[in-house]
């Protein structure tokens, strides 16, 4: 686990950029396309509130991941505040469009929940990665 954590930390940034800008298009794309143009997979009664927190955990990870936020924590309230605001306005746009797609607070609940437990899980990646450097240190 240690040694895939160092792994991800060592990925050059412009590529974590890079791969956090994408995902930030497929959620865009996933929220604002027809839902008649996507598959219709039966699935149970809110689905799609796990989904969307999982779709918001990911964002947040990847973006905390793309701005090195163990390094200035700030990083984690701005993804936060960036994270739930684009939620929000995927939201709003739905709303907007009228192409099918319906306005849910629900699904903004659900993008929060997501963002949140993303950057906790960030920061305790972080975390096990400087116990880890400190202790490596200490063994030299």
């Amino acid at each position: 686990m240690n040694k895939l954590i160092s792994l991800l930390l060592s990925v050059p940034q412009w590529l974590r950029i890079t791969m956090s800008l994408l995902y930030l298009a497929f959620i865009a794309f996933l929220s604002l396309a027809p839902p008649d143009g996507l598959p219709d997979i039966p699935l149970f009664r809110g689905a799609d509130k796990i989904i969307h927190t999982c779709m918001y955990l990911g964002l947040t990870g990847l973006a905390c991941w793309s701005m090195h936020a163990e390094y200035k924590p700030i990083w984690y309230y701005l993804i936060s505040l960036f994270s739930i605001s684009w939620g929000v306005s995927m939201e709003f746009f739905q709303y907007l469009m009228h192409m099918g797609r319906s306005f849910d607070y629900y699904d903004m609940i659900g993008n929060a929940i997501g963002t949140l437990f993303g950057v906790l899980i960030y920061i305790l990646m972080a975390k096990q990665k400087k116990n880890l450097d400190s202790i490596t240190v200490k063994s030299r």
